[in-house]
């Protein structure tokens, strides 16, 4: 098991949002509106309360395996990937934190749009890991695991800073988005996009790098 800094900063950030989530669910009863299309192939609206403890048990399984996964197999991994594993390790739990709250204000205004704190969250998420991304040195856990990278560590080293500043760049367009957009599908294709755009490059970049001479 890893305990650092980070791991107590996840927790109380899952703490937190297991207490919010408590909250919600007792002051709440009415629960966040949904509307989804089931089974039946009918659109159907109406209400839940499973949301306010769903995404508690997410952030708590996330953190908890993190926090494990030295245990687990992986000390080497973490230890060469340790800054982007903390930030992946904070981030996640504040991303989540921040979705909780927003679903309670979802519950208190059916005309609040949870995407577009979600999407601010998930940029400043993109902005903490990118900028660490550059720093993971060849493992097996943290980072882009392509044939190429794997069998380079020149080409691992510079997969991984350019995908960093595409995260950074992903980033800052998420937030920006965050902020001007109002439609929740926008704002969730926005989010999609400005994840993996970053990714598909930096998998296309490593090709690149290792089909020519590299000189360090």
């Amino acid at each position: 098991m890893r305990i650092t800094s980070a791991t107590w900063i996840a927790t109380v950030l899952v703490a937190t949002s297991a207490g919010v989530g408590a909250w919600a669910w007792t002051a709440l009863p009415g629960g966040v509106p949904v509307n989804y299309l089931a089974l039946d192939g009918h659109r159907h609206v109406g209400t839940s309360r499973l949301a306010f403890a769903l995404i508690p048990l997410i952030a708590a399984f996330v953190t908890a395996t993190l926090t494990l996964a030295p245990t687990l197999g992986a000390r080497n991994a973490v230890d060469r990937a340790a800054k982007p594993f903390d930030m992946i390790l904070i981030g996640v739990a504040g991303l989540m934190l921040v979705i909780e709250v927003a679903l309670i204000g979802r519950a208190m205004d059916p005309a609040f749009n949870v995407m577009r704190p979600a999407a601010i969250a998930s940029g400043v998420l993109l902005l903490g890991v990118g900028n660490y991304l550059g720093k993971a040195r060849q493992n097996a856990i943290v980072g882009l695991k392509t044939p190429w990278t794997l069998a380079d560590a020149t080409v691992w080293d510079k997969t991984h800073r350019f995908t960093g500043r595409g995260m950074v760049l992903g980033g800052l367009v998420l937030i920006a988005l965050g902020f001007i957009l109002r439609d929740g599908n926008a704002l969730g294709l926005a989010i999609g996009a400005c994840t993996a755009l970053p990714v598909l490059a930096g998998v296309a970049q490593s090709w690149s790098l290792a089909r020519r001479p590299q000189r360090g």
